[in-house]
Order: structure tokens, then C-alpha cells, then sequence
């Protein structure tokens, strides 16, 4: 995952078992391309070769906001993550179940600021990215249905202050939940 998947990692107690590969500002091409990737502690990765060691039974995939901060950037984004979802299946195979998870909302403030992010977009990436998960065997979890409120944005109650990060306590909590 990206900076969100890392605070999961940092800020909730809810997964004692869970092991993280997270990365600030990570994204698809990351994961393809084999590049080297800097943990939360400060030691770098490479996340293929962390995955293929662990063979989880079971993986949740959230990454790439970053990289939809510009309009026009959900096609390149679309097409690496279909390239990523193939190789991690080719790597860690059929017994490994994985979860796309939805790309979270932010608040208006943020979707003014970088129009990649704006609700329409994002709704458009998102059910592609469902559409996506179902052709290649892996399971989709719309988060956007528990974070969003009626127009679209990231609840204010889960959003921490620069409005695309979730809070500690509600934000993680309703991920988690």
C-alpha cells in the first residue's frame, strides 16, 4: 500500500497479526517496475521481493492516490495496476487471496486543489478497478461506500488535516472496521 495503508500500519491496533508492506507515495508502477521503496522505519524494500518471500494467504491492495492528483492520470494508473494484479497472481498464485480495495474519497478542499481526485474521477477509477478485480479472479472492497458522506467527499469525522489522510482514531477504525 501507499502513505494511507502506512498509517494503518502506525495508528491501529486492531490487526496484530497483519504484516505491512507500505510505502509512502507508492503506487502499480512501484510494484511492477521493482523499484526499491523506503518503510515507515526508515529501511528500504523491494515490495515484490517482500510479497514473494511471505506468500500471504491473503493480501489488501490500497495504493496510488498520489499518483491521481492530475486529470489524466487514471489510464496509466489503470493500466500498470492490471500489470501489477497479473503479477502478483503469477507470483504468489491461486491460494492467495487478494483484496483491490477502493481508492478512499478526500475532502473538497483537496479534490479543488489536485481535480484527479475529484468525487466523478475517482468514481470512474473505482469501477474500473472493480471491474478490473472480478476479470482477474480477486475480490473488490469499496471502501467509498463508509467513508464518503452524500456528495462524494471523505467524511470529515475519518479525515486527518490535510484531508486525504484518514484520522488515527475514526478514519482507521471505520477502514478497519
Amino acid at each position: 500500500g501507499d502513505s494511507l495503508t502506512q498509517g494503518m500500519q502506525i495508528y491501529s491496533s486492531g490487526l496484530p497479526e497483519a504484516s505491512f508492506c507500505a510505502y509512502r507515495g507508492a503506487n502499480p508502477s512501484v510494484v511492477v517496475n521493482g523499484t526499491t521503496c523506503k518503510r515507515s522505519d526508515g529501511g528500504t524494500e523491494v515490495p515484490m521481493e517482500v510479497l514473494t518471500a511471505r506468500q500471504p494467504p491473503v493480501l489488501y491492495i490500497l495504493l496510488g492516490t498520489n499518483t491521481l492528483t492530475t486529470l489524466g492520470a487514471s489510464d496509466r494508473f489503470l493500466a500498470y495496476y492490471g500489470q501489477m494484479l497479473d503479477l502478483l497472481r503469477q507470483t504468489l498464485g491461486d491460494g492467495c487471496t487478494i483484496y483491490v480495495q477502493s481508492i478512499p474519497p478526500v475532502r473538497p478542499t483537496v479534490a479543488a486543489e489536485k481535480p484527479g481526485l475529484a468525487t466523478d474521477v475517482l468514481r470512474g477509477v473505482n469501477e474500473q478497478l472493480a471491474q478490473m478485480a472480478a476479470s482477474k479472479g480477486c475480490v473488490y472492497l469499496d471502501l467509498w461506500e463508509a467513508m464518503a458522506d452524500g456528495e462524494g467527499n471523505l467524511k470529515e469525522m475519518l479525515a486527518a488535516p490535510d484531508g486525504v489522510h484518514l484520522s488515527a482514531g475514526n478514519g482507521y477504525g471505520t477502514w478497519l472496521t
